[in-house]
């Protein structure tokens, strides 16, 4: 019995590990396979869906659309080679389970945070923010410019 029950344990933890594994390689499989995605979707403007910067407070919010297309890393530098530190995305694959390994995690739209993000400034092409938590800020992130739009609400 007890052997019968360390086979399935042993199964169910396979299986899981190997869902995992599956997600993983769709987001990077995606990211290999559609290398022009972004020059494509902003070609058609009403389809992309940006981060937007209140102009009253600073505050950085994103609604997930699914009529809208989205895939918005913040890195740890101004530079789209340094450390992937956040992703916004519609996709699932890019979401779940935080394939991309991101040290402050993946989310559909930024209501989903346990942190909130605030506009700090620009840097070349780069809108840079704070990542706040509790009232703290604990990271600065740079997002491309080309997914933020500036708000007056």
């Amino acid at each position: 019995m007890k052997l019968a029950l360390i086979k399935i344990l042993l199964l169910f933890c396979c299986l899981s590990y190997s869902q995992n594994s599956i997600v993983n390689l769709d987001s990077i499989n995606w990211e290999k396979e559609n290398v022009n995605w972004e020059k494509n979707i902003f070609s058609e403007p009403e389809f992309v869906n940006k981060l937007e910067v209140s102009k009253s407070d600073n505050s950085m919010n994103l609604y997930a659309s699914m009529q809208k297309e989205c895939r918005i890393f913040g890195y740890q530098k101004p530079n789209k080679n340094s450390k992937k530190m956040i992703l916004l995305s519609i996709w699932t694959f890019d979401v779940e389970d935080n394939p991309s390994n991101c040290p402050f995690g993946s989310y559909y739209e930024t209501s989903s945070m346990d942190m909130e993000l605030k506009y700090l400034g620009k840097e070349n092409s780069f809108v840079k923010a704070a990542l706040i938590k509790d009232q703290k800020q604990i990271a600065i992130v740079y997002f491309e410019k080309k997914w933020v739009e500036f708000v007056n609400y």
